[in-house]
């Protein structure tokens, strides 16, 4: 009976042990892709993505872009690799000079 006493114990303690465990050292959450921030001289909340990160449906939020120039990005950014300015995205077929102009406001590299 002692043995099965001790033997219930040490399992309690071992399971509370592993539960404290994994949830104070679990990992940090990876930030969204995207915000939302107020510029002061507009006053109207604008979406900021990150260019690196953000997923096609992400992308499709910035106004100017759509489902076919989203997957454009995407597929440069799997083959070119991670963008080093917004600049590059002239590289994109379909992003010209004034295309940049318009979503440069929403885009951004490296953590938001």
């Amino acid at each position: 009976m002692k043995a099965l006493t001790l033997l219930a114990a040490l399992t309690l303690l071992g399971g509370s042990y592993k539960l404290l465990r994994d949830y104070y050292l679990r990992p940090a959450a990876l930030p969204q892709p995207w915000r939302v921030e107020v510029l002061e001289e507009k006053y109207q909340p604008t979406l900021i993505i990150d260019l690196n990160r953000a997923p096609a449906d992400s992308l499709e939020l910035v106004p100017g872009i759509g489902p076919v120039l989203s997957q454009r990005i995407i597929d440069y950014r799997q083959e070119h690799g991670s963008f080093i300015a917004v600049d590059s995205l002239v590289n994109v077929s379909g992003i010209g000079k004034s295309k940049l102009d318009q979503i440069r406001p929403h885009l951004r590299i490296g953590r938001l």
